[in-house]
């Protein structure tokens, strides 16, 4: 502990320059805690795990759980708390996992248990656990072999500070947690972006604040969360769209924000038609690209969509979420590279709800020629198998109360 402390140490200058961590406000050094005690307390990374933390926050029960904290590490991943709290619980910045940090901050806020959702791992926050008696379960435990093989060196010394319970969405997840934390209690759970997935519904054509722009039945293609790393693979598709149909409207969502610059040149580039999603209106004629510069309307895009791409999967990215296209009655192409969302489990491959292309040429024909199967039926479908997933939420409730 005493060279993970110096390191901290040596690191803390560095900080200060890395985006995703500002502000770097008193919160990370301890100060500023709001007082305790709370009853429960959650550890949500960012945007994806800030969602999970919401989703179990409209179910925890108030009189077993009266006081919650939820702590979280990025900006955006706080503002997704901040915009859909409603002053169910208290609101904090993750601080640095810095021992004489924690002793600040546990001294002020007092929690009676602690929730990491999916894959946090801080030696000297589990240390001060085990020091001050407080019980800690990792919930929707998830895994990445990047993961795995950046913790797996360290597996003797983080094994005696393993969590009391974790609880895994899957084998997979489940036999990487047991190789680093081989003294815990491991289980496995229903992933609980099923049951939010679950409770999305269809959004309706008239209530679809996009449909002022499209028209029904418009020949739109969605290309969502795009990563860097596939960004030549889309390249070509986009080209090979636009020569090939010329009244069809491409809409272009980078993954991330800092990549509209670079699209935008390739669209100049290669005089494809373009415009930002920001600059269009009602009258606006839209064919050729619309490059999505605004947050928030992906859901809605599928919703409109004739076919779909989920990016992050031709290339070894990982993968993003394609069950949102099939809550709109859609489904998605996604590339062979979807291990992040394992969990869902192969059967949606087999059952029709997803198609998985082998690369860029294969994509081009199953976008320009999507499924003949209608949205009802695609809906139907999808929801049958998502009842067999469900539950995760209310299982981690029952293991917290039981903490």
């Amino acid at each position: 502990m005493a060279i993970y402390f110096v390191a901290w140490i040596i690191a803390l200058p560095f900080l200060f320059f890395v985006k995703g961590l500002k502000p770097i406000t008193r919160q990370r050094f301890g100060l500023d805690m709001p007082q305790g005690p709370f009853d429960l307390w959650m550890q949500a990374a960012s945007v994806g795990e800030a969602k999970l933390a919401l989703n179990l926050l409209s179910n925890l029960p108030r009189n077993r759980f009266p006081r919650i904290i939820i702590s979280c590490n990025t900006t955006q991943g706080m503002d997704t708390l901040k915009n859909n709290i409603n002053g169910r619980a208290e609101l904090v910045f993750f601080p640095f996992d810095i021992p004489a940090v924690w002793e600040v901050v546990f001294t002020k806020i007092q929690p009676k248990r602690l929730l990491l959702l999916e894959t946090e791992i801080w030696p000297a926050l589990l240390f001060k656990c085990k020091q001050k008696s407080i019980p800690v379960i990792v919930g929707n435990g998830r895994m990445s072999l990047k993961s795995f093989c950046r913790y797996y060196p360290f597996s003797d010394f983080l094994s005696s500070l393993g969590p009391d319970e974790i609880l895994t969405v899957s084998d997979r997840d489940r036999e990487r947690f047991s190789w680093i934390f081989n003294k815990s209690q491991l289980g496995l759970m229903p992933n609980i972006k099923f049951d939010i997935i679950k409770n999305i519904d269809p959004i309706p054509y008239v209530k679809n604040h996009l449909s002022s722009y499209f028209k029904a039945g418009h020949p739109l293609i969605v290309l969502g969360s795009i990563r860097k790393e596939e960004e030549p693979q889309i390249q070509w598709l986009i080209r090979k769209i636009s020569s090939s149909r010329t009244k069809t409207t491409i809409a272009l969502f980078p993954r991330h924000m800092k990549r509209i610059d670079p699209w935008q040149k390739f669209l100049d580039h290669n005089k494809i038609t373009w415009v930002r999603r920001s600059g269009i209106s009602a009258d606006s004629s839209l064919t050729g690209v619309i490059l999505w510069d605004e947050f928030g309307e992906l859901l809605h895009a599928y919703a409109l969509a004739k076919s779909v791409f989920v990016g992050g999967s031709l290339a070894p990215c990982g993968g993003q979420n394609f069950l949102e296209p099939l809550s709109q009655g859609i489904i998605p192409c996604v590339g062979p590279f979807w291990d992040n969302f394992h969990w869902v489990g192969k059967k949606i491959i087999s059952i029709n709800l997803m198609c998985q292309v082998a690369d860029k040429h294969e994509l081009y024909s199953r976008l320009i020629k999507p499924p003949a199967a209608s949205r009802i039926k695609i809906l139907s479908d999808f929801k049958n198998y998502m009842a067999e997933k469900k539950g995760g939420t209310s299982m981690l409730i029952t293991s917290l109360d039981k903490l």
